[in-house]
């Protein structure tokens, strides 16, 4: 009969863990069986609250569309004029400078021919009309000289006096 009692013992601890087996199998399909009520309210939450934010996002995607358009034709207008008056500036620039150039040649050119005419005209005043003054001074110089002996007094020198002046010489 021991044998009896150990195997009788051993199959009521082999029933009750087969019974708290089925018990936490129980409880695992129970608590299995609410997740997809669970998962279903949270989604109808995020959709709740992400409806509204997409069709505001829609909205103003859409209302957008139109200036985003007016906008972009007309960067795009400008940015073809700019280049337009940029070329033309480019154009009146390149030919301002190349009038500029020929205005500062021809300036050059005539203060070089002044300056040439005015040193060929210093040398001709010189020659023409200095060069027949001086000899016309010079004459009148003589002249002059020649009045100023002619009217002058002659001193009748002593010899005395020319022997003081011969010693104040020494």
């Amino acid at each position: 009969m021991e044998q009896n009692t150990g195997l009788t013992v051993a199959l009521i601890l082999v029933a009750i863990a087969v019974l708290m087996q089925a018990a936490a199998m129980l409880g695992i399909w129970l608590t299995i069986r609410k997740i997809p009520e669970q998962i279903e309210g949270v989604r109808t939450d995020v959709k709740q609250r992400l409806d509204p934010l997409s069709q505001s996002v829609l909205e103003i995607v859409t209302n957008s569309r139109e200036p985003l358009r007016n906008i972009t034709t007309n960067l795009a207008e400008v940015s073809r004029t700019l280049r337009d008056r940029t070329a033309n500036v480019d154009a009146v620039v390149a030919d301002l400078v190349d009038k500029s150039r020929l205005q500062i040649i021809r300036v050059d050119q005539l203060v070089t021919e002044l300056v040439a005419k005015v040193d060929t005209t210093a040398d001709a005043v010189q020659r023409g009309v200095l060069g027949p003054l001086r000899e016309v001074s010079a004459v009148i110089k003589g002249v002059r000289s020649g009045i100023d002996f002619l009217f002058s007094r002659r001193r009748v020198s002593n010899v005395s006096e020319a022997t003081q002046d011969e010693q104040l010489f020494i």
